[in-house]
This record gives structure tokens, sequence and C-alpha cells, in this order.
């Protein structure tokens, strides 16, 4: 009787199958080359002061509406206010609203002259926020 001898095909080991030792390297390059090159994105987005809530109703700020009408009035409050008063009446604003920042509203018509005029008064009296409304058209 003649012995028949078996042979092995190159790849296999024994009955288990092909090696996939270089397939389950590759995969693990390909993690780690993924995780290396993904970009985390920060999203950007507004710092908002939140009351606190041991503060109650009367000692919440304040907003402080400054007002520009289209020939340069200003206005804080509903009260009228000259342009060599305009420090004064800010000063007064923000130690009644318990508010360092200001809201300008000015009308599209205005000049910029007037809104820069404001702006510069606000820092010298020590505005510490200045925000802008825009009123859009209907």
């Amino acid at each position: 009787m003649a012995r028949h001898r078996r042979t092995r095909r190159p790849g296999f080991q024994g009955e288990g199958g092909p090696d996939l030792t270089p397939l389950i390297d590759c995969v693990f390059l390909l993690l780690v080359f993924f995780m290396v090159t993904t970009v985390f994105l920060h999203t950007k987005g507004l710092d908002v002061d939140l009351p606190a809530p041991s503060q109650s109703v009367e000692e919440q700020k304040k907003d402080i509406n400054v007002i520009l009408d289209h020939d340069g009035q200003i206005e804080i409050g509903g009260e009228p206010v000259g342009p060599q008063a305009l420090a004064q009446r800010l000063v007064r604003a923000m130690a009644e609203a318990r508010n360092e920042n200001i809201i300008i509203q000015a009308d599209g018509e205005c000049a910029e002259r007037h809104v820069v005029h404001v702006v510069d008064t606000a820092k010298e009296v020590g505005v510490q926020g200045i925000a802008f409304v825009v009123v859009q058209g209907e």
C-alpha cells in the first residue's frame, strides 16, 4: 500500500485557514492613521452673562439702551440727551441699572460720526461692553 503524503499549500497553517495577522496589522495601521489625521472641530459661540440664581428681581442688571435717530439725536431711557451731557447721563444710567454694558440702536439714516461719538464717550466713562441693534426693514 502506498501512502499518500499530504502537501500543504503556502499561506495556510494547518486546518485553521489563512493567516490573518497581516490583515489585522493593516487594520490597526489604518485606525492609527485616521485617529492622527482627524481634525477636531471646536464650535464657536457667544459668552452669555446669566443672572445668578440668588439675585432677586431688584438686584438684576437692567439694559441701558442708547437710541440714535436719523438726525443724530440721542435718547437714553426715553429721555433726550445732548451730546455734551452724554457722559454724565451714561454714568448715571450705569449706576441706576447696575450694568456696565450698553446697547446702541441707531437709525439706518444716522451719520456714522454720531455713532462714533457715542462709542467714544461710552469708552471714556468706563463702559465695558457695547452691543449694536440692527432693525430689519419691513
